[in-house]
């Protein structure tokens, strides 16, 4: 989300049950707003904006509509001035903030950013964080052992970003976890995340960065392939015939001469001409790492992830290209899977689970040689 939504209003809505007793659960700082030029606030009971900073609080009127902007590095409300960042807290009961569509039932805290706009952040606890996350990541009518290994995964990969040196920990979006408050939450997602409550994947006593997309085609990709990451052996990448069912394991994508030319010089080559297309390099898992275009300037290489970005990562599925082929006007290019492979595959522990295979049996799959334990 680049800009905020017209209204933010506080109301009140049933929240999930508390979570079983078990560890104590930390706390995250999400984004689920950044760079707003101002926001508009309408009450539907009476709040308090905090400045964090003194605790000093101003009480905001019921059923009134307030504007909200950054100003000189602080924060103007109702005309008062304060120091960045505020807060937003319900004076009693279980009112909340709606944003848009979505509710949150966290802190939200407004905070004025270096480009002189405001950041909106919601303070919640992990595993209430996590009841937003699941049923945006994962269908909630999927197989309860397969959200639960989604729960985990999402867990341990949040835990990595937790840092109380930055304004915010991850974002709402896709570039983290997609997170929408407490949009979608029902009984199968809360039980999923409540019977794994402070579970995560540790290797050799360090979080795995658990890594996890949609459809892995046939064989799951290591971090060192995809970005260039040190592996180790939870993302060293696995055989995966679960997936085979997806309907996502298959795709083609038609690319045009044209825009293949575009592409080639905006990759700083000076060709006028395309005349050839082909896989130049592949890593274990059958994934293209570089692909090898043929111009009227000689051959010019290009790396498979960058294809995918430039083209757009909904149609161009995957790096798990399988073949290409010369057509009228472009290439036809197949390909197998979609996301960039690393981790879980979404789709092959959906069918794990199906075949009656435990959450921690998806999750030693897809993440080998890696501890399923309680968080410190």
């Amino acid at each position: 989300m680049k800009r905020l939504a017209a209204l933010l209003l506080v109301c009140a809505f049933t929240a999930p049950p508390p979570a079983a007793a078990g560890p104590v659960s930390p706390r995250i700082r999400v984004a689920i707003a950044r760079n707003s030029p101002s926001l508009k606030l309408k009450t539907a009971s009476q709040i308090y904006v905090q400045e964090m900073r003194t605790g000093q609080k101003f009480m905001l009127v019921q059923n009134a509509s307030y504007e909200v902007r950054p100003r000189s590095g602080g924060i103007a409300v109702a005309g008062q001035e304060l120091s960045s960042p505020v807060k937003l807290l319900a004076s009693a009961g279980p009112e909340r903030i709606r944003l848009g569509k979505h509710l949150y039932k966290g802190d939200i805290i407004l905070h004025a950013n270096q480009d002189g706009r405001l950041d909106i952040i919601e303070d919640l606890s992990l595993e209430d964080y996590l009841y937003g996350v699941l049923p945006a990541e994962m269908s909630p009518d999927w197989p309860l052992e397969a959200l639960k290994a989604q729960a985990v995964a999402s867990r341990t990969y949040a835990m990595r970003f937790i840092n109380p040196a930055k304004p915010y920990d991850v974002t709402n979006g896709v570039e983290t976890q997609v997170y929408n408050g407490t949009s979608r939450i029902n009984p199968r997602i809360i039980e999923a995340v409540n019977s794994t409550r402070g579970e995560v994947l540790k290797y050799k006593g360090s979080l795995v960065r658990a890594y996890f997309h949609a459809a892995c085609g046939g064989h799951t990709a290591s971090s060192k392939a995809a970005w260039g990451e040190a592996v180790t052996k939870p993302l060293y990448g696995v055989a995966d015939p679960f997936c085979k069912p997806s309907r996502h394991s298959r795709w083609q994508y038609f690319l045009s001469t044209k825009e293949l030319l575009r592409f080639v010089q905006a990759q700083s080559s000076t060709a006028l001409k395309v005349a050839g297309l082909k896989i130049h390099q592949k890593d274990r898992s059958g994934r293209a790492l570089t692909l090898r275009v043929s111009t009227d300037r000689g051959y010019k290489t290009v790396r498979a992830s960058e294809m995918r970005k430039r083209f757009g990562t909904f149609e161009f599925r995957s790096t798990f290209i399988t073949s290409i082929r010369a057509v009228s006007g472009g290439y036809q290019i197949s390909g197998r899977g979609w996301g960039h492979g690393v981790g879980m595959c979404q789709e092959g522990a959906k069918y794990m689970a199906y075949k009656k295979r435990s959450y921690k049996r998806i999750l030693r799959h897809y993440y080998p040689g890696a501890s399923i334990t309680q968080h410190d």
